[in-house]
């Protein structure tokens, strides 16, 4: 037997005043109107992650167009990402050591895992520069002396905030651009001789080996 229509109505009533009482204790629509009129908020956990191998090994390629396979070998012929240090670069290797997941620490080979292949990666790249002028990709028209020593120009100062242009999407700032024009001299002091390429190869090592370039 269904309830008297006056019984009935009062039991509607009593649902609808219910549910209208739970949206106003959950917010309903006004707490969501609110909310979107806050300003947003930094996040209380502003952390980094670090790329991984294969992450890290196409960025460097990218940047320095370079053979992603071929710009970091150990003995001449193993890949220095994808198998010598893939798992001290956080990387995973199921079929070579039945590794399944990712490391959830950093290793004490990691950092010079990292420094190996930007190191290599860094050299090739000036070397090409250096022996294709006309083709460089970072030290373009930058001139040395006939004992390797760095003619200083304005392309020199393009050179770095090309550097910057392609690793971050960015110029470098007038900080950043003294700190490397300073470095040459601190290379300089060391070792005359060649000091260009020495120079060009660890300004790209001590730009992409950066917290800006390995993590994200």
């Amino acid at each position: 037997m269904f309830p008297k229509t006056p019984t009935l109505l009062l039991l509607i009533m009593l649902a609808s005043l219910g549910c209208q009482k739970s949206k106003e204790l959950s917010g309903g629509p006004t707490l969501a109107l609110r909310e979107q009129a806050l300003p947003l908020a930094a996040s209380p956990k502003a952390q980094v992650k670090r790329m991984r191998a294969d992450l890290l090994r196409n960025n460097l390629a990218k940047v320095l167009v370079l053979d992603p396979q071929g710009m970091c070998l150990e003995l001449g012929r193993m890949p220095c990402a994808d198998l010598v240090h893939k798992v001290s670069l956080g990387s995973m290797d199921a079929y070579g050591n039945a590794q399944y997941r990712h490391p959830e620490q950093i290793s004490v080979t990691s950092a010079m895992s990292l420094d190996r292949l930007v190191l290599s990666a860094c050299m090739q790249r000036a070397q090409l520069d250096l022996v294709n002028p006309a083709r460089a990709v970072i030290f373009k028209d930058v001139e040395l002396s006939a004992d390797g020593r760095l003619v200083k120009s304005d392309a020199v100062v393009t050179a770095i905030h090309t550097l910057y242009q392609r690793a971050f999407l960015r110029d470098a700032s007038a900080t950043e651009v003294e700190n490397l024009l300073q470095f040459y001299e601190a290379v300089y002091a060391q070792q005359a001789v060649g000091a260009a390429r020495n120079w060009m190869t660890l300004s790209c090592y001590a730009v992409l080996s950066s917290v800006e370039a390995a993590f994200y």
